[in-house]
């Protein structure tokens, strides 16, 4: 596995040092996926960007991956609690995925599930009345629809009962 280098300059173009050519994200994941590892740095200050990099590789590539909700949830809700799920929760999360798939039993939570600190949902939900991210004409028309008149509207609400049923689980586990 090597590392390739590559350097972002303020036209946004993005130039692999080792090739000697400008590329593109799409060929920033074919790097990742024969298994290179990448560093992209900005030219003029020489900061470290990869991770945002990665990050516009990965919403290239899988846009459609999360819900519009999850988003809104996200950049709604306190820098603290997103940290904790990402450094925490996300990852126990896949780790239950992967033990149920092989059929294994869930893995301890050694931490406690950063929705349910203080508040049992601390995301603005903008469909439920009265939280911090409400609309009350998107929560009524939730709620007189029986089917969602989106798409997009389908996978927020399975988001939502995601959230739910996981929020249920983490209590049964803890409870026993």
């Amino acid at each position: 596995m090597k590392e390739i280098l590559i350097k972002k300059y303020d036209n946004r173009r993005l130039y692999c040092v080792e090739e000697a050519r400008y590329v593109s994200l799409t060929e920033i994941r074919d790097f990742l996926q024969r298994g290179d590892k990448v560093k992209v740095i900005e030219k003029s200050t020489g900061k470290d960007i990869t991770k945002y990099i990665l990050m516009q590789v990965l919403l290239e590539e899988r846009y459609e991956l999360l819900p519009t909700y999850f988003y809104q949830m996200i950049l709604q809700s306190p820098k603290d609690r997103v940290e904790k799920f990402f450094k925490q929760f996300f990852p126990w999360m896949m780790d239950v995925y992967k033990n149920s798939q092989q059929g294994n039993s869930f893995p301890p939570m050694g931490f406690q599930n950063p929705w349910l600190q203080n508040n049992p949902f601390p995301f603005a939900n903008p469909f439920m009345p009265g939280s911090a991210g409400s609309n009350k004409k998107q929560a009524e028309e939730a709620e007189s629809n029986d089917k969602p008149s989106s798409e997009n509207e389908n996978e927020d609400d399975k988001m939502a009962e995601i959230l739910k049923r996981l929020r249920e689980l983490e209590e049964k586990i803890q409870s026993e």
